[in-house]
C-alpha cells in the first residue's frame, strides 16, 4: 500500500492538540475526508501554517501512518480565508464545511462533491447573494448524497402536481404529494408555495455559476432557509454550530 498520498484538498477543520501541533480535517479530491497531524504548525509563520487554515484549498502531501496520518507538505492553491473580508460569507462557508464534515464518511471519495464545494467557495468570495448560493449548495449536496427530493410528481401515486398556489412537501416520504395523497397529515408535511417548488427544482439542476449573483425576494429566501434547515435536521439529525452565529449576523444586517 502506498503510504505517501498527494492530493488537492479543502481544509474543513483544524484542532489544536498541544503547543505546536494541530489535527487537520481535509476533504480531498482523491480520498474523500481524511485527517492528519501537522507537526509544529502552530510555531511556524511560514506558508505551511496558512495553507492549513479553514477553507483553504491546498495541494497536500500526507504520510499514512499506522495510527495517525502525518501532513508533510502543503501548497496553497486558493484561500477563501485570506481573501474575504465579509464575516457573514465566512460564517456561511464554515457552516457548509461543518455539514460536509458531519455528513461524509472517512476516506469515501466523491469527486462530484469535492468540485461542488470548491466551486461554491470560489463563487462565494464575491457573491452578491450569499444566502441563495449557500442554500443552492446544500440542496445539491443533499442530492449528491442520495437525498434528492422528488419534486416533479407525487411521491406516492406518481401524479403531476396540480396548478394550485400551494403544494405539500412530505420530508418523511422524500417528495411532494398530490391532494389525494396528503389526507393523512403529519408533522413532516410542509405547505410550500409553488414559487418555492419551482425554485427548488431550478437550484437542484442548475450549475452554481448560473445561480451566482442572482436576486430573489428576501421573504421568499427566508422561507427557503427554514425549509432547508428542516430538511437537514430531519434527514441528518445534526445541530450546526454556525447557525446561531449566522442568525445573529442576519439580525445585525
Amino acid at each position: 500500500m502506498n503510504r505517501l498520498l498527494s492530493t488537492e484538498g479543502i481544509i474543513l477543520k483544524n484542532i489544536k492538540v498541544n503547543e505546536a501541533d494541530k489535527i487537520i480535517t481535509i476533504y480531498s479530491l482523491e480520498y474523500g475526508k481524511i485527517r492528519g497531524i501537522a507537526k509544529g504548525v502552530r510555531k511556524t509563520k511560514s506558508q505551511f501554517g496558512s495553507s492549513l487554515e479553514n477553507l483553504t484549498i491546498s495541494r497536500i502531501i500526507i504520510y499514512r501512518g499506522k495510527t495517525i496520518n502525518i501532513i508533510n507538505q502543503t501548497e496553497i492553491i486558493d484561500s477563501f480565508f485570506s481573501q474575504t473580508k465579509n464575516l457573514f460569507c465566512y460564517g456561511l462557508a464554515i457552516k457548509c464545511a461543518e455539514i460536509v464534515d458531519k455528513l461524509c464518511a472517512d476516506e469515501d471519495s466523491n469527486k462530484e462533491l469535492f468540485y461542488l464545494f470548491k466551486k461554491y467557495l470560489l463563487l462565494l468570495k464575491d457573491e452578491k447573494n450569499p444566502t441563495l448560493l449557500t442554500e443552492s449548495f446544500l440542496w445539491k449536496l443533499f442530492s449528491i448524497l442520495g437525498y434528492k427530493p422528488e419534486l416533479n410528481k407525487c411521491v406516492s401515486c406518481g401524479n403531476l402536481p396540480d396548478k394550485e398556489e400551494w403544494t405539500i412537501l412530505d420530508i418523511s416520504k422524500g417528495g411532494i404529494l398530490c391532494p389525494n395523497c396528503c389526507q393523512d397529515t403529519n408533522c413532516f408535511q410542509i405547505k410550500i408555495k409553488k414559487f418555492h417548488l419551482k425554485l427548488l427544482q431550478r437550484i437542484i439542476i442548475a450549475n452554481l455559476d448560473r445561480i451566482h449573483n442572482k436576486e430573489i425576494n428576501q421573504f421568499a429566501l427566508s422561507d427557503l432557509v427554514k425549509l432547508t434547515e428542516t430538511y437537514l435536521s430531519y434527514h441528518f439529525d445534526i445541530d450546526n454550530r454556525s447557525r446561531l452565529f449566522l442568525n445573529k449576523l442576519r439580525i445585525l444586517q
